[in-house]
């Protein structure tokens, strides 16, 4: 790890396809490098504030908090990958892939994506296995309030 602040993946908690991933993302990523903050929630919501987006645009967009800005969408994606062990870094390669061709194959899946309703109990909370991890994830306004530190004058204050 470096002395840069964990990045805080941003997602829908009411989305089935966004829990997966995070799950997923939780299994997969062993070093730790990823935090993770519901869009609904106070941290969510001050992580995309500090990123200079509207909260709505969590609602069917992957956002990747980092020092050097937002990741949305494909990119968010890519990033995600990159910084993953084998085989998953090789994920990353999808940025050599025009912006617009995979952002429209990222919005035709977002699109379709399954949506639970909010009051069903498996939305945004982690598969039983995961719970100690998940939990152990979760972001922090501090964490936000890193990432605006490490990088002055690119994001808002909190």
């Amino acid at each position: 790890m470096t002395d840069q602040p964990r990045a805080i993946v941003v997602f829908d908690g009411d989305c089935g396809l966004c829990n997966g991933f995070v799950a997923w993302l939780i299994r997969h990523d062993r070093e730790r490098r990823f935090l993770i903050a519901g869009s609904a929630g106070t941290v969510g919501r001050a992580a995309l504030d500090a990123m200079g987006l509207a909260p709505a645009v969590a609602a069917s967009t992957l956002v990747i908090a980092t020092p050097d800005g937002p990741r949305l969408r494909s990119d968010a994606v890519a990033s995600v990958a990159s910084r993953l062990g084998w085989p998953w870094r090789i994920g990353g390669a999808i940025r050599w892939i025009p912006r617009t061709i995979r952002d429209g194959v990222y919005s035709a899946v977002a699109a379709r994506r399954p949506r639970r309703p909010a009051d069903d109990p498996a939305c945004g909370t982690p598969p039983g296995e995961l719970v100690t991890e998940w939990r152990a994830r979760l972001a922090t306004t501090e964490d936000v309030e890193a990432i605006t530190a490490a990088s002055p004058g690119r994001h808002r204050s909190p």
